[in-house]
C-alpha cells in the first residue's frame, strides 16, 4: 500500500470512530431511551385499570404470562405491550419495540405498520388504529415470551432494561453507516456553540420552531448540546449569529445582517468520494460569493486525495482550509485557529 493510501485510510478510521462515538451520544438523547423506565414507572399507579384477561389473544405465551404475574418486581404493564396502553400513549411503541429488540425495519416488514415517525411524535399527533395496535401488541408479545421463555423464566428487571439498551444500541449501530456527515456538522455546531461559551459570547439559542429564542443558562446548557438538532442557531452578545442549515452549512452572520462568513463540513470517511465532496462544497461557496464578494469561506474536510488537495490550495473560492480530523480535538493547534479564524470573521 502506498504511503499516501496508508495515511488516507488511518485518518478514514480516526475521523469514522470519532464522530461515531458523538453519533451514538447525541442519538441516546434524541431517542430518550433514559425516559422509558420514567414513563412506565409514571403508569403504574393506575396499574389495576388495564385489564389483561384478553392476553392470549395478544401473542402472550402462558408460562411467561404466568412468571410475570407471580414475579416480586415485576408488573404486567412494563414487560408486555397492552394494546389499549398504547393507542393511549403510542410513543411507547419504542419502549416494547426495544424490549422485545425489534427494528423499526423489521416491525414494518413483519406486521406492515411503520413505527418511526408515531416513536418520536412527542405531541401525539398520529393515532393508531385498533388494527395496528392489536397486530403491534402481538409482534411485540410474541417476542418478549421467547426471550422469557429462553431464559428460563429467570428474567430480572436490570436484564429487562439491559435488552432495552442493547437493541437500542443495535438501532444507533444500523442508522450510523448513513450518518458521518450529518454527524461531522453536529460536532462543529456544538464545538462553535461551547467556544461561544467559553469567550463570554454566547446569549442565546435559536430553536428550529417558532420565534423565540432560549436566553444562555449555563445549568441547561450540556442538554441543549445533547439536541443540538432542535437548534437553528445562536446569537451573540456582540449583536452577530451564527446559524446552522444546509448549503452552506454554517453562515456568520454580521450585526447589520449580513453574512460575512460560511462555513462547509464534509466529513466523509470515503477517499474515493473526496472530489465530489469538494465539489459540492466549493459549489455552495460560488453562491455565497455571489451574494456577497467579500464573504470569507472556510472548508472543514477529511480524507482528501492529494489530488483533492492540490485542488483547494488554488482554489480562490476557498479562504481557508482546515482539516475536520485534526480540529475534532479542542486542545489542538488547528482547533485554536479555526475557532479563532471564525470569531475574528463576527468581529469577536
Amino acid at each position: 500500500m502506498a504511503l499516501d493510501e496508508a495515511s488516507l485510510l488511518a485518518e478514514a478510521n480516526r475521523i469514522n470512530y470519532r464522530l461515531r462515538s458523538t453519533f451514538f451520544y447525541r442519538k441516546l438523547k434524541e431517542y430518550k431511551t433514559l425516559s422509558f423506565r420514567g414513563k412506565i414507572d409514571a403508569l403504574l399507579p393506575v396499574k389495576h385499570l388495564y385489564s389483561w384477561d384478553g392476553w392470549t389473544n395478544w401473542g402472550i405465551r402462558e408460562d411467561a404470562y404466568t412468571y410475570i404475574c407471580e414475579h416480586d418486581n415485576l408488573e404486567l404493564i412494563q414487560v408486555f405491550c397492552h394494546p389499549r396502553l398504547i393507542r393511549e400513549h403510542p410513543i411507547l411503541i419504542a419502549y416494547y419495540r426495544n424490549i422485545a429488540a425489534l427494528s423499526q425495519k423489521a416491525v414494518k416488514y413483519l406486521v406492515s405498520v411503520d413505527v418511526k415517525k408515531v416513536e418520536i411524535d412527542e405531541d401525539n399527533r398520529y393515532s393508531l388504529t385498533e388494527d395496528q395496535a392489536l397486530k403491534l401488541s402481538r409482534l411485540f408479545n410474541e417476542h418478549i415470551s421467547l426471550i422469557i421463555d429462553s431464559s428460563i423464566e429467570s428474567i430480572t428487571e436490570d436484564e429487562l432494561y439491559g435488552i432495552l439498551l442493547a437493541s437500542t444500541g443495535a438501532q444507533i449501530d444500523g442508522s450510523w453507516r448513513n450518518a458521518i456527515g450529518e454527524e461531522a456538522e453536529k460536532v462543529v455546531q456544538r464545538l462553535l456553540v461551547k467556544e461561544a461559551k467559553e469567550r463570554n459570547l454566547l446569549a442565546a439559542l435559536i430553536p428550529r420552531v417558532g420565534t423565540g429564542v432560549e436566553l444562555y443558562d449555563s445549568e441547561k446548557l450540556e442538554e441543549q448540546l445533547g439536541n443540538i438538532e432542535r437548534y437553528r442557531g445562536i446569537m451573540l452578545v456582540n449583536h452577530t449569529s451564527i446559524l446552522f442549515s444546509s448549503e452552506p452549512d454554517i453562515s456568520l452572520i454580521g450585526n447589520q445582517g449580513a453574512t460575512t462568513g460560511v462555513i462547509e463540513v464534509k466529513g466523509g470517511a470515503d477517499p474515493a468520494g473526496a472530489l465530489e465532496r469538494y465539489g459540492a462544497a466549493k459549489k455552495s461557496f460560488e453562491e455565497a460569493l455571489r451574494r456577497n464578494p467579500y464573504v470569507q469561506t472556510i472548508l472543514l474536510a477529511s480524507c482528501l486525495t492529494t489530488q483533492v488537495h492540490t485542488r483547494i490550495q488554488n482554489d480562490s473560492t476557498i479562504s481557508s482550509y482546515f482539516n475536520l480530523t485534526e480540529i475534532l480535538s479542542e486542545n489542538s493547534t488547528k482547533y485554536k485557529q479555526f475557532v479563532q479564524e471564525a470569531f475574528s470573521i463576527l468581529g469577536a
